[in-house]
């Protein structure tokens, strides 16, 4: 086989091959995909924020946040987004039978690193984001939060970061890196412990079916199951609240002689299902893996993690505490 040009953004598969080689596209740059991501994420914060101050819904809200990422990518992402549409990640038709299958062990997970987190910290338990609307807003909310975000979460950090890492040095590390930045940007850490094995799952599921699609069916059942979720606590009275009240979960978790089992067994189980995923979920050969060597690290993933981990200590009552005190001590 030819030997690769690690220069040219033109790979022509297996030329040597006596199967008709595929035509050349465009590979994904890792910047590329880095940057990508990071303006998905400032973009969606920032619109969805001003539009709530100004007493727009949450579901219309993070539904303009959507539009907006729409058109910021038309406009300065149109190259890597070109790329995307004719890479076979993007062209090869999604396996729903492994895609549900992985949903219901990555969900599995995700709940049992929740349970160990909270366990070990009690007072996080009220902590976990909820996506909560009624009325006309609830169907916006179903439609931006549990459809578009994740189509549009997935083109960046699994369509783009991921690919443009893969390209530069392999599936373990794009695997790794995409996760660890899709799990901190989220930056309160009772949702990044459950979000981390669902992002690594989100990962290798894409790797092991050649298909983004799987990833983003199982986001989008994910995001929607919590929503649903959310919506069916609101309206459903005492059980319901008895079933929301963080102050009930925190006195039961409390308890000294429970605590440390619990703890221990969660993280255990969530353990045993992540690693049955990662032995199950093996990458399929590519042969753009690798095929454009370059730098996977930039500031964009920099800023995107060192974003995440500010989140992170921010949460922490005793950060905040001081935070205040030194905005007090300025003149």
């Amino acid at each position: 086989m030819t030997a690769p040009d690690p220069a040219s953004p033109l790979w022509p598969e297996d030329r040597a091959s006596p199967v008709p080689a595929v035509p050349a596209r465009p590979l994904i740059r890792a910047l590329d995909g880095n940057r990508a991501a990071l303006t998905l994420l400032v973009v969606q914060n920032v619109v969805a924020a001003v539009l709530a101050r100004q007493g727009v819904p949450l579901g219309a809200a993070l539904l303009g946040s959507v539009i907006v990422n729409i058109l910021v990518a038309v406009l300065l992402f149109r190259p890597a987004v070109n790329a995307l549409l004719q890479d076979v990640r993007w062209r090869t038709r999604p396996d729903w039978g492994v895609a549900l299958g992985a949903f219901v062990l990555a969900f599995l997970a995700s709940r049992a690193f929740v349970l160990a987190y909270v366990t070990l910290f009690p007072d996080a338990a009220d902590s976990v984001p909820q996506f909560l609307s009624s009325g006309p807003d609830l169907w916006l909310l179903l439609l931006s939060a549990g459809l578009l975000i994740p189509l549009l979460e997935e083109i960046a950090f699994r369509g783009l970061m991921m690919r443009g890492h893969e390209h530069a040095r392999g599936f373990g590390l794009a695997a790794v890196t995409s996760t660890v930045a899709f799990s901190v940007a989220h930056g309160v850490p009772a949702a990044i412990a459950g979000i981390v094995p669902l992002a690594y799952v989100l990962a290798r599921v894409v790797q092991h079916t050649g298909s983004l699609w799987n990833a983003v069916i199982l986001h989008a059942l994910n995001n929607t199951l919590a929503v649903g979720l959310g919506a069916w606590l609101s309206r459903n009275g005492d059980l319901a609240g008895s079933l929301a009240d963080p102050s009930q979960a925190t006195e039961l978790l409390q308890n000294p002689a429970l605590r440390t089992p619990l703890m221990l067994g969660a993280l255990g189980f969530g353990s045993v299902v992540l690693l049955v995923l990662h032995l199950w979920l093996q990458p399929r050969a590519d042969t753009t893996v690798g095929a454009r060597p370059g730098p996977w690290l930039s500031g964009a993933y920099a800023v995107i993690v060192l974003f995440g981990v500010l989140a992170v200590l921010y949460s922490f009552p005793a950060v905040r505490l001081a935070v205040t005190d030194l905005q007090g001590a300025l003149p």
